[in-house]
């Protein structure tokens, strides 16, 4: 799908197109090709992928409030520990599961995981959360491996061929927004890289550079179940093709991964898995459900908590830093689902795909707005009538503007 708005000259050419229409042209003329070839062997997305959904605010309940930095300390004590689940990827075009490996000659479209984290500080004495994370066809296939974690020994995999993958999390780290419960979401703070060069006549000429980045959103409920939603995508700012000055902002949807997990105990004190049968048939299920849509449809009371960033200086070193800022208020929403494609003009407003374990992934140009280039939303809602959401804004020019984490429940 692609958009264009002329006059913010904002343009967004992703895998979120029609299916069976095939890809618009892209900046990168190999990735636009790799995408169209995709989607035409695509023909239909059974109503997983839909236009935007339209939220309008109805009623500012309370003021903006500002609120404490959350504690490090407390977020490393929310996300500690070994959570079992599975991982899943989805095609950003339709909304249906990929396969993810391969057992045998048969496709795997989900795999079971452990993933143990444990708070540390690193050889250079930063402050850190340290992620291991295995991976296998069947649950029974990680039992040794959840022993391991039991005793935070992180071996081989049984087959051998398969080492436990290691992730950091860094506090303070850039791109990094922390949040009460355990939540967070982590990416780029900066999409892009503007070059402008100068030839021989002295005109200037545009060079557009595209780098490919991962948002992960990771939505925590409760303390002991959570979804961690990774969204791969490229994006460079290329020359305007109406003859413009500013140069756009190119988006292409590489794809989407979610893992649905749930907390099994502290570090280091795991011994086996103290999940049922019908436990683990619970979260099998959870694979094949996604939310209706006339559920979201509606008013329902928000909480957001928006993150920015402003310069100040350092109390401390009396230097110019970058901090974040975080603040509050509650709003009464109405949420109206996007209707169905009717054709390549209702995609001109972005995307949304409604996936499985109740995820809602939507990415759009605020009408309203004309400093604002993308917004990617990711919704999940462990149960009817509530949903955590995670949304980052990104400028014109594909610079970082806000994060907001919302909590929502539904006004009967």
């Amino acid at each position: 799908m692609g958009f264009s708005n002329p006059g913010s000259m904002r343009r967004f050419q992703t895998g979120f197109e029609l299916p069976g229409h095939g890809a618009l042209r892209g900046a990168c003329p190999a990735l636009g090709r790799r995408l169209h070839h995709r989607c035409q062997s695509q023909t239909k997305s059974d109503g997983y992928l839909t236009c935007p959904m339209v939220i309008e605010t109805a009623e500012i309940l309370t003021k903006v409030e500002t609120v404490p930095t959350p504690f490090w300390s407390s977020f490393a004590g929310s996300v500690g520990g070994l959570w079992l689940g599975h991982r899943a990827v989805y095609a950003p075009f339709s909304g249906e599961p990929e396969p993810i490996a391969m057992d045998g000659k048969n496709k795997v479209y989900y795999l079971s995981q452990c993933c143990v984290e444990e708070r540390k500080l690193s050889d250079e004495g930063v402050d850190c959360i340290v992620r291991h994370e295995a991976r296998a066809t069947q649950k029974t296939v990680l039992e040794e491996q959840m022993r391991d974690a039991g005793k935070l020994e992180f071996s081989r995999m049984r087959d051998d061929s398969n080492e436990w993958e290691v992730d950091t999390i860094e506090q303070d780290q850039d791109g990094l927004f922390i949040f009460d419960g355990g939540s967070y979401s982590r990416g780029p703070l900066a999409l892009c890289e503007d070059h402008f060069l100068q030839d021989d006549d002295e005109e200037e000429g545009y060079t557009p550079t595209e780098k490919v980045h991962v948002i992960e959103n990771c939505l925590q409920w409760n303390g002991e179940e959570r979804v961690r939603i990774s969204v791969s995508f490229a994006a460079e700012l290329i020359e305007p093709e109406n003859g413009g000055l500013d140069p756009e902002l190119d988006i292409s949807l590489l794809r989407v991964a979610v893992n649905r997990e749930t907390w099994e105990g502290v570090p280091g004190q795991y011994t086996s898995s103290s999940q049922s049968e019908s436990d683990e048939k619970s979260k099998k299920d959870s694979g094949e459900t996604r939310i209706p849509q006339d559920e979201m449809q509606g008013f329902w009371n928000v909480f957001e908590v928006h993150v920015s960033r402003v310069e100040d200086v350092d109390m401390k070193t009396g230097h110019l830093v970058t901090m974040p800022i975080y603040s509050s208020q509650e709003f009464q929403k109405v949420y109206q689902p996007g209707n169905m494609f009717e054709g390549p003009a209702c995609a001109l407003d972005g995307g949304t795909l409604w996936l499985p374990h109740r995820v809602v992934l939507q990415v759009s140009v605020p009408a309203a707005s004309e400093d604002t280039g993308l917004e990617i939303s990711m919704l999940w809602s462990p149960g009817k009538g509530k949903f955590l959401n995670m949304t980052r804004s990104y400028s014109t020019l594909g610079a970082f503007k806000e994060c907001i984490c919302s909590t929502g429940l539904k006004k009967s």
